[in-house]
């Protein structure tokens, strides 16, 4: 049965919402109800309570227009974030396209980890994507200046973007390739959220995740462990003493291959779990 929010006539806030659920629903986004609300909030420039009891106001075209034109795409399996071209990361809002990774919350696990220990001089941030960790850092005053590499020159535009948005000026993008490149810096803190799914499961990854965000932020094209034993290998190189490294790790059953990557004298290994109780983060601590 065809859907009445696609009628040529005039609806009330209250209606368009209700359709528009009903719309999502049947395309099975568990989310619909507060997805919309979200939306509305943020497109129409309405408040939350403006949203919730003052909600039978008449739409004009313009905003049922913009209204239709995100309940197809979302239906369509396209990430929220992309549509409002905006994702939250540590309560900051953070500009993000397809050319970026959508900030995930269990990622804010490693500014917990950098914020337990006060304050560093000089972070590395290996694949900064849309910035959201080199910002975020700068910006809870866990970290001095920032030197943010990534190989995607389009996301380093958008890093940029963001620089802008929140104001931080202590922070470098450059585009490097880290799998071949020699450093010549040493750094007090190292950041990394790497692209660790393996070339097989990335086949089986949920299609909004597959369809829309980039493939080589995601994957490695092979096992999964490439970027960390590269990390592995140059960490004695650019890493001071009593310097800190904090990656992110996906799936819990590879935590005992990254544990004996990172196994090497002078390091202390500590694992933390995220809020479902999974391991998520290892921090490696240069000791001498």
């Amino acid at each position: 049965m065809k859907n009445k929010l696609f009628e040529p006539k005039t609806f009330k806030l209250n209606e368009l919402m209700f359709l528009g659920e009903a719309f999502l629903l049947e395309n099975n986004i568990e989310n619909s109800k507060k997805e919309i609300e979200w939306f509305v909030i943020d497109r129409f420039q309405l408040k939350l309570e403006d949203v919730k009891l003052n909600n039978k106001k008449k739409i004009s075209e313009k905003n049922k227009f913009f209204f239709i034109d995100f309940i197809k795409r979302r239906s369509q399996g396209y990430p929220f974030q992309y549509i409002l071209s905006k994702s939250q990361f540590y309560g900051y809002d953070f500009f993000v396209t397809q050319d970026t990774l959508i900030p995930r919350p269990e990622t804010e696990l490693i500014i917990d980890v950098a914020k337990k220990y006060g304050f560093f001089d000089f972070c590395l941030d290996i694949g900064t994507g849309s910035g959201n960790l080199s910002i975020t850092l700068l910006r809870e005053k866990i970290v001095k200046r920032v030197h943010a590499i990534d190989i995607s020159e389009k996301a380093l535009l958008v890093a940029e973007k963001n620089k802008k948005i929140h104001g931080v000026t202590e922070i470098s993008f450059e585009k490097i390739d880290f799998l071949n490149y020699n450093f010549r810096k040493k750094y007090d803190l190292i950041v990394a959220n790497p692209p660790y799914i393996t070339k097989k499961d990335y086949k089986n990854l949920p299609k909004e995740i597959k369809s829309f965000e980039p493939k080589i932020a995601l994957t490695d094209f092979a096992d999964g462990l490439t970027f960390y034993k590269k990390i592995s290998k140059n960490l004695p190189l650019i890493l001071n003493k009593n310097g800190m490294l904090i990656v992110e790790i996906g799936l819990e059953n590879t935590k005992k291959e990254i544990d004996f990557i990172f196994r090497q004298p002078n390091f202390i290994l500590k694992w933390y779990k995220d809020l479902n109780n999974n391991y998520r983060a290892l921090e490696v601590v240069h000791s001498c």
